[in-house]
């Protein structure tokens, strides 16, 4: 119950830095945004040091720098595809790779999975795919479908690392694995000429997405420490919470075929935390 509490929390705070990300992107672009999104996050992750401080260990250092490098590519590779091709293309890949890859390594790893929470699992991942996946034939393209797949390789990745993470080594992981991250965006936002961060205008837009990103990736880790599926799956519902305030704030459409995923991925959910 609670590994899935925090996952859910994740994706809550995800789905809110996408809500803020949007006004940084709409002035500028949304490699601008992803990088604003980095840096306050990093920021915002060193910050919370001072509270949550842990025990330096340079395995989990190394393991938050190398699941930083997952999340950059992530990131970008979800923005970029973006440019090529709509979300309800990009999307539901990312999310569902996401989930997929750290489960799979969840399971490799010898973790018992009850037949409720395998039940339960692809329920939510159906869930994810009826959320976000609208779009028309016209929507596809092959470079919309490789950034896709790019991207939930590079999240679960991401989260995959994050579970070999000791408990007491976990905040100096996380740190380095945002600060890496936004490390890895400055060349690509120099290679791309977009500016590192965002305009005056929108900053304050990018540091709220930046400390909802942070506070993310605080709330994974601690849900991976009490049940690491229930956790993963949480997390990937992110999509779920990003068309839900993209309804509310901006107006976007929201279908019946969306309505129906958003209940399937809650009670998909619900079987993984009752397994």
């Amino acid at each position: 119950m609670i590994g899935a509490i925090f996952g859910i929390l994740a994706a809550l705070l995800i789905g809110l830095s996408d809500l803020f990300g949007r006004q940084v992107t709409a002035k500028s672009s949304a490699i601008t945004a992803s990088s604003t999104m980095q840096a306050f996050g990093a920021a915002s992750v060193l910050i919370s040091l001072v509270f949550w401080p842990g025990t330096f260990s340079a395995s989990g250092l190394a393991l938050g720098a190398l699941s930083g490098v997952g999340f950059a590519v992530g990131l970008s590779s979800y923005y970029l595809g973006l440019t090529r091709a709509s979300s309800a293309v990009v999307a539901p890949l990312a999310a569902v790779l996401s989930a997929l890859i750290p489960f799979g390594w969840i399971v490799v790893g010898g973790t018992d999975v009850s037949l409720l929470s395998t039940i339960g699992v692809a329920l939510a991942l159906v869930g994810l795919i009826a959320v976000t996946t609208d779009a028309p034939k016209t929507a596809l393209s092959k470079a919309g479908i490789q950034l896709g797949v790019l991207a939930g390789v590079g999240y679960g990745i991401g989260q995959a690392l994050l579970l070999e993470v000791a408990t007491t080594s976990g905040p100096v992981a996380i740190a380095g694995q945002r600060v890496i991250a936004f490390g890895l965006m400055i060349p690509l936002a120099a290679a791309t000429k977009n500016r590192v961060l965002a305009p005056i205008g929108t900053r304050n837009w990018g540091i709220a997405a930046g400390i909802c990103a942070g506070g993310a990736s605080v709330a994974l880790f601690q849900g991976l420490r009490f049940d690491p599926v229930a956790a993963v799956i949480g997390i990937s519902l992110f999509p779920v919470f990003s068309v839900i305030v993209g309804r509310i704030r901006y107006l976007d459409t929201l279908t019946k075929r969306q309505v129906v995923g958003i209940a399937c991925a809650v009670l998909g959910t619900a079987g993984v935390v009752a397994g």
